[in-house]
């Protein structure tokens, strides 16, 4: 019965090649499209999933409130911490201590390269999934300067070699013994590193704070014992602090899991605010269904829309006596067999579209084949696509009177058919408009971020790790703005796209109690507004020579509006290293992501306390300019390499993600619009099908075909109108709570709404016209002369 299901099928689609092919063409798109999407989701949620036991891992997380309310989150710790709860919890396995993240030269023979790693506790080995393939797992990183380098680090340095045992010179200065080899950190890891260095090491260098409970300055990591209940936990830890300080009152603690680290970062008022990766990744699991959804719809449409040439071989069937059941069967092996073809296509071209798709996105997303969950899911969805696409044609097809069809009578088995396939094209052109507008609402945001003013000019602008020697950096600067095409030089202690300094030590006028304002202390060298293209709004800036002038600060417009200065100029604030006075007022400008609002600043003239050299250029020949101050650098410190960082680049950095999904987002609603037009192609077809002789009437009568193809259009032009009514609720809504997760964000104007739907129309009308010009020239001798 099914090899006569199966041969029958193929039959007609040799028969209905074109249509076949459009069937084929649509599921194609929606379960490819359907596939690289869940892909990336699966990607996505398995970001971290490597650890072991990693729903007992968490991050430790600070919550610090302030008199007005506000609570800022943050993960910095006092750097006692973690030993003490390891030590006082007997909830806590193990906790351990971690550094930001730390570019290091590394120099061995001949190579000198800069790397990225981090400071780590011993425990970090116990709490993450970090395998050792070489070495002793007993006491590594316990003895001050040891390392742990990763594979790639031992090849490159080391060649075939074993590096166990040998010498890495770090910032030419400190020698580090090698005491093994850690596995490669895997892509979808959020902890990165190429290698490992004792925290000790990190600490000893930071004025003692290692041994301060009032100072933040690490993350905190820990594992919780097997069978731990983490709420119950949680009530027990948030007021951890105030167990061993009473320098932090404010600050509260919980546990961050590491389920949540990649996907979910998005904190207001000290709790998860449903925001983060994993907004896109449920918005690109709607898209996914959606898409996979206007593929079966086109189905239907279509295989609706050839019913009159399969009405005889129905009616014959069921005169011979065939059933129903049997007739529904059928049809549905027929849908599936096309969706496994179908599905077979989309895999190909997943195959030959994913190296593309890593590459642009950075990913290394894969098809295991040999793991047969992913091949049971694929094949579910293949049926499951089957079956939902050829269910409705299925019955629809197996309900003709036979008597009817047989004498050409061919009348729609039931009133509402033609109405539900229209409502699945405007379902359709729904889904598709609402694509379109976030499309152009995602860009104009995306757009906007790029061309903010920042409050500075990042054009032109470069910046580097500063190695020169303290009591040589007055004279490093001297010789960077003799060259050609250098503007201005200044030192900086942060990269202006992310605070890495701040504190409510801060003193001031009027300051009432409890009155706490959570500062951005930025140090810099005296040049630093001229270089960054800052403004001064109030005052001065500081004196013009390289000294320190611990005696002057300049704060932002925002820190004098949370301080509550009616005329800042000339105040004096008592900071955490001193008593100074505020020279001038800078306009705001931004530090941090747009995701966060301004916040209040404090410049401090401290190249003491610097670790970055900016460098103001013209922008004219950049490749020469940019030889010259590497001459200067290596001039100056020599043995360091010359790695710098252009700042508008930074910020290409920051928001790659949004412009990714940007893309993502325009492909996707490509396709969307795509497999719409498709379903209104087949609806079309229908139409002129179901209208034939009326057409050859009108034609006959003296129709035009320009009157042909209007009175063919309009119903469709109201199905798309329709269609933008109904889809600009949801589209407004969701769009909206998008943008609400910046502080910084477009207004959404009517004229985006209007647009996606001229848009669509015009795609529409296209897609319409096609097929309406097409029976409009018919000549209408052909549906007239047989009856």
């Amino acid at each position: 019965m099914f090899r006569n299901y199966f041969k029958t099928a193929l039959r007609n689609l040799g028969r209905n090649r074109t249509f076949a092919a459009i069937n084929v063409i649509g599921l194609v798109l929606g379960l490819a499209v359907f596939m690289l999407i869940m892909l990336w989701v699966q990607y996505e949620m398995n970001y971290n999933g490597f650890h072991k036991d990693k729903e007992r891992i968490a991050a430790v997380m600070s919550n610090q409130k302030f008199e007005n309310g506000e609570v800022q989150t943050f993960s910095a710790v006092p750097a006692l911490l973690a030993p003490a709860i390891q030590k006082d919890l007997p909830a806590v396995e193990y906790a351990a201590n971690v550094s930001w993240g730390d570019e290091r030269q590394f120099t061995v023979g001949d190579k000198n390269f800069v790397e990225f790693g981090l400071y780590v506790s011993p425990e970090f080995l116990k709490i993450f999934n970090f395998p050792l393939l070489s070495g002793h797992n007993k006491d590594v990183l316990t003895q001050p300067n040891t390392i742990l380098i990763s594979e790639k680090l031992a090849q490159k340095y080391f060649g075939t070699e074993n590096p166990v045992g040998k010498i890495i010179t770090i910032e030419q200065n400190k020698v580090y013994r090698v005491e093994g080899i850690l596995k490669d950190v895997p892509e979808h890891a959020t902890l990165r590193f190429d290698y490992l260095m004792p925290i000790n090491d990190y600490l000893n260098g930071a004025d003692g704070s290692n041994a301060n409970w009032e100072i933040s300055n690490v993350r905190a990591y820990l594992k919780l014992k097997p069978g731990v209940d983490k709420n119950q936990f949680q009530k027990s830890f948030t007021n951890i602090l105030a167990k061993y300080t009473n320098k932090q009152p404010q600050t509260t603690n919980f546990l961050w899991a590491l389920d949540d680290w990649y996907l979910r970062y998005d904190f207001k008022d000290g709790k998860y605010a449903g925001g983060g990766r994993i907004a896109y990744v449920k918005l690109f699991i709607a898209i996914a269904f959606f898409i996979l959804l206007l593929a079966c719809i086109n189905f239907m449409n279509l295989s609706t829309a050839r019913a009159t040439q399969r009405a005889k071989e129905v009616g014959v069937r069921k005169v011979i006596g065939a059933d129903r059941s049997s007739l529904v069967k059928q049809f549905i092996s027929e849908s599936i067999l096309l969706s496994l073809l179908s599905g077979i296509i989309a895999v190909t071209v997943v195959l030959l579209a994913l190296p593309l798709f890593n590459s642009f996105f950075g990913k290394d997303i894969s098809i295991d084949f040999s793991d047969w969950k992913n091949t049971g899911v694929f094949l579910s969805i293949i049926l499951i696509t089957g079956l939902l696409a050829g269910s409705y044609p299925a019955f629809v097809l197996s309900s003709f009177k036979p008597i009817k069809v047989l004498k050409n009578v061919f009348v729609s088995p039931y009133q509402g058919s033609v109405f539900i396939r229209k409502g699945l094209v405007v379902a359709q052109f729904v889904v598709s408009v609402a694509l379109i507008v976030g499309t152009i609402i995602i860009s104009q945001q995306v757009n906007y971020i790029q061309s903010r003013d920042l409050g500075f000019n990042k054009e032109h602008l470069i910046w580097f790790p500063n190695h020169v020697p303290a009591d040589k950096n007055e004279t490093f600067i001297r010789e960077l703005n003799k060259v050609p095409g250098v503007i201005s030089t200044s030192q900086a202690s942060i990269t202006f796209t992310m605070s890495n300094n701040r504190g409510t030590q801060v003193n001031w006028p009027g300051k009432k109690e409890g009155q706490n304002v959570f500062f951005s202390f930025v140090a810099s060298s005296s040049d630093l507004v001229k270089t960054m293209g800052l403004k001064i709004t109030e005052g001065n800036t500081f004196i013009g020579n390289y000294a320190a002038d611990t005696s002057k600060v300049l704060v932002n417009e925002e820190a004098v509006k949370r301080m509550g200065l009616k005329n800042p100029v000339g105040q004096t604030l008592d900071l955490y290293y001193g008593k100074a006075t505020i020279a001038g007022v800078v306009k705001d400008f931004h530090f941090e992501s747009l995701h966060n609002p301004i916040a209040p600043a404090i410049i401090m003239c401290r190249p003491d306390w610097t670790w970055l050299m900016y460098v103001r250029t013209d922008g004219n020949n950049m490749q020469k300019t940019l030889a010259r101050i590497e001459e200067v650098y290596k001039a100056m410190a020599p043995g360091f390499v010359f790695e710098y960082n252009f700042q508008d680049k930074e910020y290409e950095r920051l928001y790659k993600s949004e412009s990714q999904i940007g893309i993502l987002v325009n492909w996707f609603t490509f396709f969307a619009v795509l497999i719409s037009c498709l379903g209104l192609f087949g609806l079309t077809a229908y139409t002129v099908e179901r209208k034939a002789k009326e057409i050859g009437i009108r034609k006959v009568l003296g129709a035009t075909v320009l009157g042909i193809v209007t009175m063919l259009s309009k119903e469709f032009v109201v199905l798309v109108l329709l269609s933008v009514l109904i889809a600009a609720i949801p589209a407004y809504y969701f769009m909206n709570d998008w943008l609400n997760n910046y502080a910084y964000r477009i207004d959404l104007h009517w004229w985006v709404f209007l647009f996606a739907g001229v848009f669509a129309l015009m795609i529409a009308l296209v897609t319409v016209s096609l097929q309406a010009i097409k029976a409009a020239v018919t000549n209408p001798i052909k549906s007239l002369r047989t009856e």
